[in-house]
């Protein structure tokens, strides 16, 4: 009841206050919740009587109340979003990667090192930093990587140039083979990584 609840309130917001806003992920989980919650439904007329049933539905009633209320509470105290980058002036900054490097992930970082390949990304970017811990700390010094904003991010700033000649539009941006234009838009999975470069992953 509760998921259900703040599934309704979540798709709520999302309709009203970020229509332009769209997010397959949560989309899922909401229809997860709901499906759960009429499952245990269907199930609980087959079990309870009549009083019981009304017992069950007042105490899901209070729960949902309760739910709707705290996340109200919440996202009406929460500091206002940013609509825009324009709005946000960043210094530039690097964060450890702390997860370790595997053979493969090595292997892997060696490989797409030796034909030229280069991730394109940004350094407040958190799609730029999941790849990097995917590779670990060491395999990710390996990598060709370009930073788009390396003097920071602020209004007025433009993109490296040679993101923009890229065509760098969103981080982070793989460019396997610079001949053919193999291109790679956002966080990727090292097995397609692996594929894209001719890497025997066996």
């Amino acid at each position: 009841t509760y998921m259900a609840a703040s599934s309704a309130y979540f798709l709520y917001i999302l309709s009203t206050k970020f229509m332009e806003a769209s997010c397959s992920y949560y989309l899922l989980s909401a229809l997860l919740s709901f499906s759960l919650f009429f499952i245990t439904q269907k199930c609980k007329l087959f079990d309870f009587g009549l009083q019981q049933i009304q017992k069950v539905v007042g105490l899901q009633l209070f729960i949902a109340s309760l739910a709707i209320l705290a996340l109200n509470s919440s996202y009406s105290s929460s500091q206002p979003v940013p609509s825009s980058l324009a709005k946000i002036e960043l210094p530039y900054f690097t964060i450890e990667i702390t997860s370790p490097s595997s053979p493969f992930t090595l292997s892997l970082a060696k490989r797409l090192q030796s034909i030229g390949a280069k991730t394109y990304g940004a350094f407040w970017c958190s799609h730029y930093l999941e790849q990097k811990q995917m590779f670990g700390s060491e395999a990710a010094k390996l990598l060709n990587y370009v930073e788009c904003f390396p003097d920071g991010y602020k209004k007025g700033t433009k993109i490296l140039k040679a993101c923009a000649d890229a065509g760098i539009e969103g981080f982070p941006k793989w460019v396997i083979n610079e001949q053919v234009r193999k291109l790679l838009s956002g966080e990727q999975e090292l097995s397609n990584l692996a594929q894209a470069s001719g890497f025997d992953v066996k």
